[in-house]
């Protein structure tokens, strides 16, 4: 694993920063760290504590992860706007289609992968659910689990919506990629890789991990990012995890590796 410093040194440096938690491949973080890869954009880690981050609010008046911050400017803290950052530090080569057309599918998709009530966030909300009805888990699990609920608005009733908006998303990435490839493209927009192959790459993570050759974390953080719904499992075309796949050997680093 990557070595982190933490955000009071963090502070004192220029050039640019991202924060991400340590140990574990948060699909927010891995897209942003994955762009800036494929972009040759230096950057350095640093660690996030688990749950609320006192120092990291202090410093970005939030606490979520990732966190980009490029010398004195603002910090970025969401998807669209750290691919925006990333594209203007290093715009080449672009992950943002020239056509407009493409452009908008692809933040359209990125959107459901990434933004709220999307794939990521109704997955985390699978996740909270399976810990908190789990009576296995101890104290400090339901803990964790607590707080992400917290954060993206975990109910019963949200829970019980959660598989059918998740497999929603999956089929709708099926079907662009089906379509893609009956034209003999290689990438969800487009004929080169943008934003969206990257993503969809980092949040896979959240139904099926690369395997532990390749991805290694903890047992407890594998066992609850692994899908075990039936709904979502009908959803996730082999395709997709093939172009996961692909993806990762050809353009990313594996995600514990940095």
């Amino acid at each position: 694993m990557a070595d982190y410093i933490d955000i009071e040194q963090a502070k004192t440096l220029d050039g640019l920063r991202i924060v991400a938690p340590p140990g574990r491949p948060n699909p927010w973080a891995e897209g942003l760290k994955g762009m800036c890869h494929v972009k040759n954009l230096p950057f350095t880690l640093v660690g996030k504590a688990a749950g609320h981050d006192a120092a990291l609010q202090d410093w970005t008046r939030q606490s979520s992860a990732p966190v980009a911050v490029w010398n004195e400017e603002r910090p970025r803290t969401t998807w669209n706007e750290q691919l925006y950052l990333v594209e203007r530090l290093a715009p080449q080569p672009s992950l943002v289609p020239d056509d407009e057309a493409d452009r908008i599918l692809m933040f359209g998709l990125c959107n459901e992968l990434c933004g709220e009530t999307g794939f990521g966030w109704f997955r985390r909300i699978m996740i909270v659910h399976g810990l908190l009805s789990n009576p296995e888990v101890g104290e400090q699990g339901k803990a964790t689990a607590s707080y992400l609920g917290g954060k993206y608005g975990y109910s019963p009733a949200t829970a019980e919506a959660a598989p059918q908006r998740v497999a929603q998303i999956l089929r709708t990435l099926s079907a662009r990629l089906a379509e893609q490839q009956t034209q003999g493209r290689q990438y969800l927009i487009g004929d080169t890789l943008s934003a969206l192959d990257i993503y969809w790459s980092t949040f896979a993570v959240l139904v099926e991990p690369l395997p532990l050759d390749l991805c290694p974390m903890d047992a407890a953080f594998r066992a609850s990012f692994v899908n075990t719904d039936p709904v979502v499992a009908e959803a996730l075309a082999p395709q997709l995890l093939a172009h996961r796949d692909r993806i990762y050997h050809d353009h990313l680093r594996l995600p514990m590796d940095f």
